[in-house]
């Protein structure tokens, strides 16, 4: 016997509503569906996410990196690689840098946490990976949510994962960069978002930025 889908209007992590598919069996199984759906952001906001990180600009964008632990073969390792991931990133951080959309400066976030890793073996690890759009996606709906949720897989990729089991400050600072899509209704347009959020307060923090 086929499981049936059931496709009904839902209300999102970013506040919008769209057409989300149910095909888990029963009433537990839908439960965990609807969960799953209001801890996730609409189809929309995750294309949108997709274009703010597409076709950067070329350039560099410097950062300050920390230094890196580990075994000395490790970190020298480690080095090249995540420098080689800055190479790759750090236009389209430039990129989000300048966006008037509230998205990009969570993503933006979402990279800050990433280049704050010190650990040699997490750069090792995820050599292989882009740190693309589906993996930006996947930080900023953890950002934005105001309470954990376990019907969301971690992921031994994610900087939010690190940094929940590293220091939770980093984290905290992320979320204060990335509060004009946390806790609010709806996540406001790219071309409203200073029509309808206030002026942010200056920083007192210095800058990780050279």
């Amino acid at each position: 016997m086929s499981n049936a889908h059931i496709s009904s209007m839902t209300k999102r992590l970013c506040g919008h509503i769209d057409m989300y598919s149910f095909s888990s069996k029963g009433r537990s199984g839908r439960r965990s569906d609807t969960l799953y759906a209001t801890a996730t952001v609409c189809g929309e906001c995750r294309a949108r996410l997709g274009r703010l990180v597409e076709h950067p600009d070329t350039g560099f964008f410097p950062v300050a990196l920390p230094a890196l632990a580990g075994r000395e073969n490790a970190v020298s390792w480690a080095k090249d690689i995540r420098l080689k991931t800055l190479r790759k990133l750090g236009p389209v951080m430039a990129q989000l840098k300048k966006s008037q959309d509230p998205l990009a400066t969570a993503a933006f976030a979402a990279y800050e946490m990433l280049f704050k890793i010190p650990t040699a073996l997490f750069w090792i690890e995820n050599r292989e990976l882009p740190f693309d759009s589906a993996w930006v996606v996947f930080e900023v709906e953890h950002l934005m949510r105001t309470r954990p949720t376990s019907t969301v897989r971690l992921s031994g990729s994610s900087a939010f994962v690190y940094w929940s089991q590293a220091d939770c400050s980093v984290i905290a600072a992320a979320k204060v960069a990335a509060s004009a899509v946390i806790g609010i209704d709806v996540v406001p347009e790219a071309q409203t978002v200073f029509e309808t959020q206030p002026p942010s307060p200056p920083s007192t923090s210095q800058s990780i930025f050279l």
